[in-house]
């Protein structure tokens, strides 16, 4: 980016644009200046002519030279024979000419020539000496004062150019102060409808932006972190469980204690790759990465995980209804199994006697409840719930499991909820054509 001064700029654009206004002007004066002098010296021509013709119906041609040289009319008289008379004014307006001549016939001048009766001719001069004096004296006052008035117009513009760029230097301030770390600076133009007040808006936007990003990206840091410890703090439980039994199993020969031993040591193994496997679950919701869409029914799916908690809870008293079954829909089967094994293991842990799961589905959407008869989730720790690594009841989860079951819904375009009784998911019902971007192509 090229980035020359732009004050000078201004200043030599501004200068250039005066300077032409000003030749253009001086040059019209000029122009019509001369047009009005050569106008006049023809009328002074003109003048003389005329005053010539009356001599010579009145006055003799030997008579005529000594009258027009008392007029102060400069000619040059021919007679019949060739003999030639040139007047001379007493006063010559503009400095002496060379002996014997009038001063007028020598330098450049107009004239007019008229026929004496008896043959010969006189030619009357006007001398352009007055007009090119008048000129040159008017062009060197005009040279002066365009070299003054451009003087003067610099210092003028480079006075009104620097308060005409002081909004800019704020700029620089402004942003030199949020470089050395004072946030919050703002220029806040008076009016957003001028060039500058367009400027000064987007450079407030931009910083506003860039703080939003800054602080979005320490949140980030801050949950990063957080989520490192807590990771950590989950797998160093089973970690440290394994190790103990294995430093147990060493020292042993009991077969009750190394049967004892080796069942701790599986259940911390399960437990450690449980949380690693929520842990990369969760890595990879949090990749962005669109959920494998297939058809599916999700009344089966709902009614095989409602059976798997059958069978891992038979002192439960487990139902699934579903007044309108609801139309296959595009989601990752996959997914939706484990977001309604999360809600329902949730269930089963705390339930009292009963797990109640209920479908009902519209044309937009399938809603899906799992209700249980437990003490349910105080008011206060309902968003609680979906924290990452937040075990609110103190039986051994990895507190994983509904931070999961939420991202995936959300993956979805849906979204799940917690109140009193328990959860409810709504979830978009979408075709085939609609999940492929209309045309079925994927």
């Amino acid at each position: 980016m090229r980035t020359p001064s732009l004050r000078r700029r201004v200043m030599v654009a501004a200068l250039a644009v005066f300077a032409t206004l000003v030749l253009a002007l001086e040059t019209f004066i000029a122009v019509s200046l001369r047009a009005n002098l050569e106008e006049t010296l023809r009328e002074v021509l003109a003048a003389r002519v005329e005053v010539t013709l009356e001599l010579v119906d009145t006055e003799d041609a030997t008579d005529l030279p000594g009258r027009l040289t008392a007029l102060g009319i400069p000619a040059v008289i021919t007679d019949a024979d060739g003999g030639v008379a040139v007047t001379s004014p007493t006063t010559p307006p503009y400095g002496p000419g060379p002996p014997g001549r009038a001063p007028a016939l020598d330098g450049p001048h107009i004239s007019e020539v008229l026929a004496l009766p008896d043959g010969g001719e006189v030619e009357v001069v006007a001398s352009r000496a007055g007009v090119d004096a008048t000129m040159r004296r008017v062009l060197l006052l005009m040279g002066i004062g365009t070299l003054l008035a451009l003087a003067l117009g610099f210092l003028l513009l480079r006075r009104v150019t620097a308060t005409a760029m002081a909004p800019l230097g704020e700029m620089v301030q402004a942003a030199r102060r949020t470089t050395s770390g004072q946030s919050g600076q703002r220029l806040r133009p008076d009016d957003e409808h001028t060039e500058l007040g367009h400027l000064a808006v987007a450079y407030d936007e931009m910083l506003d932006a860039l703080e939003g990003a800054l602080e979005r990206a320490q949140e980030a840091e801050e949950s990063t972190r957080r989520f490192v410890v807590d990771a950590a703090h989950q797998l160093r439980t089973p970690l440290a469980g394994v190790r103990a039994s294995v430093e147990s199993l060493l020292h042993t020969d009991d077969p009750r204690d190394r049967d004892r031993l080796m069942t701790n040591l599986i259940r911390e193994t399960a437990r450690g790759s449980r949380v690693l496997n929520d842990l990369l679950q969760m890595a990879r919701l949090d990749s962005g990465r669109p959920p494998e869409r297939t058809p599916t029914d999700l009344y089966a799916l709902a009614r095989d995980e409602v059976e798997r908690t059958r069978s891992l809870a038979p002192d439960l008293a487990v139902e699934c209804t579903c007044p309108v079954a609801p139309p296959p829909a595009e989601v990752d089967e996959s997914g939706l199994r484990e977001v309604l094994a999360n809600l329902l293991d949730n269930a089963r842990r705390h339930a009292a006697t009963r797990v109640d799961v209920t479908l009902e589905a519209t044309p937009e959407w399938v809603r899906v409840r799992v209700d249980d008869d437990g003490p349910g989730v105080a008011p206060e720790a309902r968003n609680l719930v979906f924290g990452r690594f937040a075990t609110l009841d103190g039986q051994g989860g990895s507190g994983l499991g509904l931070p999961i079951a939420r991202a995936i819904v959300v993956a979805h375009g849906g979204e799940l909820t917690c109140d009193q009784r328990g959860f409810e998911l709504h979830l978009p019902i979408t075709t085939g054509a609609e999940a492929t971007g209309g045309d079925g192509a994927g």
